[in-house]
C-alpha cells in the first residue's frame, strides 16, 4: 500500500495567509478595545472623585455656616446684601433678602452674580496655608475656587412663633479641581432661644 501524499495548491496557500491576518486584525481590535476601556474606567473614577471633593467642600461650608450662625446670630447686624456686600468683607453678612431674590436665579447658577462669603480657612494639617489649595493649574491636587455661602434671614417660624424661632437659610457651593465640577448644598436653619434655669426653692 503506498501513501497517500496531498500536496497544498499556491490557493490554498493564500487562503492560510488571508484566515491568519484576519484573526490577526480581531485580537488587536480586541486589545486596543481592551486598553480604551480601561483607560475610560480611570477617567470615570477621576470624575467621581472631583465631584466627592467638591461635594464635601461644599458642605464643610455649610456646616461652617450654620456653626458661625449659632455663635454670633444675637451679635451680627442684617443688611439687603448686593454684589458690593461681600467684596473686603471680614465677616459673614446675613442678609434680608434671599439669594434667588437678590440675583433673580436659582443658587445653582455658579457662580452667584452677587457673589457670597468666601470660606478658606488656614491649616496645618496638611502643610498647606489653607484647607481648600486653590489654583486653576495642579488641578488633582487643588480646587478651582474657594467655597463660597450666602446666609438669608427668612423670618419667624409660624410652627415654633411662640418661641420666638427663627429660619434662615443657607446656600453653599464649591468647585472641585476644575470650572466643570460643581456641588451646591442648601440648608434651612433654625434658631431658637432656650431658656435657662433660674434656680428656685
Amino acid at each position: 500500500m503506498s501513501p497517500c501524499i496531498r500536496r497544498h495548491s499556491r490557493r490554498d496557500l493564500g487562503m492560510v495567509l488571508i484566515t491568519s491576518l484576519l484573526l490577526l486584525l480581531v485580537v488587536t481590535l480586541l486589545a486596543l478595545a481592551m486598553f480604551r476601556g480601561a483607560g475610560l474606567e480611570n477617567r470615570i473614577a477621576g470624575n467621581v472623585l472631583d465631584k466627592q471633593r467638591a461635594l464635601q467642600a461644599a458642605t464643610s461650608t455649610d456646616v461652617y455656616a450654620e456653626q458661625w450662625l449659632v455663635n454670633n446670630v444675637s451679635a451680627a447686624t442684617q443688611v439687603s446684601c448686593t454684589a458690593t456686600t461681600f467684596s473686603g468683607a471680614t465677616a459673614p453678612p446675613i442678609c434680608t433678602n434671599t439669594l434667588a431674590s437678590a440675583t433673580g436665579e436659582t443658587a445653582l447658577n455658579v457662580p452667584w452674580s452677587i457673589g457670597g462669603y468666601s470660606y478658606n480657612p488656614t491649616t496645618t494639617l496638611t502643610g498647606a496655608t489653607t484647607l481648600f489649595p486653590v489654583a486653576t493649574s495642579d488641578l488633582p491636587a487643588n480646587y478651582y475656587g474657594s467655597p463660597t455661602f450666602y446666609i438669608a434671614y427668612l423670618g419667624y417660624d409660624a410652627t415654633y412663633n411662640y418661641l420666638d424661632a427663627k429660619d434662615y437659610q443657607i446656600d453653599a457651593w464649591s468647585y472641585g479641581g476644575s470650572n466643570s465640577t460643581v456641588a451646591v448644598v442648601e440648608s434651612i436653619y433654625q434658631i431658637r432661644p432656650i431658656a435657662a434655669g433660674g434656680g428656685g426653692p
